[in-house]
């Protein structure tokens, strides 16, 4: 399927503002309770994408339980509030084309599909077809593995902060800044956003974090470092949640 790219740039300068620590977000979890009928299609093998996920993936996106990169429609994309979330998506080989998604495969969102509706996906794979799908979203297969922080074109005054390897979407940062708490607002390539306020210090950086379902993690990342991929100092995860389907 054609992608219209420039739609993404257009929109990476928007930020959404989030809510209170510890608040769900329904419209994320609406994602794993329900199943959605759908398209599946493909646009061809690429590597980068709305959600800018550097390489090396994390394990979210690398476990083998992982079949292919996708780009998730734009409705379903919640202003890349799912950008790094795992989704199930059954194919029963009906449609059109040569190429049929056929049986269950767990995909990773690393991209929108602009031109797509509700219910459809869209594989970062070579192939050809519209094919009858149903997707939902489930727990990533992180295994042991920790969150992970990528900040881009940040220093003291600017944060510009990517959040990896959520076993469930993050829908909530805070940064403590000078002995108090500063909610970052998201942006649409997938990073938390915070300016203002003063200098922030090199390191490390307390930041605390919600998840879809309400859980709030903390933990402290070593330094700003642009272009690198970071481990947290506290090793956090967000916890298995029985209550949700898992890949």
């Amino acid at each position: 399927m054609l992608k219209i790219i420039f739609v993404s740039h257009l929109l990476g300068f928007l930020t959404f503002t989030q809510s209170q620590p510890g608040v769900k977000n329904q419209a994320i979890l609406d994602l794993f309770t329900k199943s959605y009928k759908g398209d599946g299609t493909y646009y061809g093998e690429t590597v980068d994408g709305t959600c800018q996920i550097a390489r090396p993936l994390p394990m979210a996106a690398s476990d083998p339980k992982i079949s292919a990169l996708v780009a998730l429609n734009r409705p379903q994309f919640l202003n890349s509030m799912t950008c790094g979330m795992c989704i199930k998506v059954v194919g029963s080989g009906h449609g059109l084309g040569n190429n049929p998604i056929v049986g269950e495969h767990i995909v990773y969102v690393k991209d929108m599909c602009p031109v797509c509706h509700e219910g459809d996906v869209d594989f970062a794979l070579d192939g050809d077809g519209r094919w009858n799908i149903t997707m939902q979203a489930v727990q990533c297969p992180v295994g042991s593995s920790t969150i992970q922080y990528a900040f881009q074109g940040s220093n003291a005054w600017y944060i510009k902060l990517q959040i990896r390897n959520a076993r469930i979407p993050i829908t909530g940062v805070q940064i403590e800044k000078n002995g108090a708490w500063q909610t970052l607002t998201h942006s649409i390539d997938g990073y938390w956003l915070l300016s203002g306020g003063g200098a922030i210090a090199d390191g490390p950086i307390k930041v605390r974090m919600t998840a879809a379902n309400g859980q709030v993690l903390e933990d402290m990342i070593p330094r700003i470092d642009n272009d690198h991929i970071l481990e947290g100092l506290q090793k956090v995860q967000v916890a298995f949640d029985a209550s949700l389907p898992s890949a």
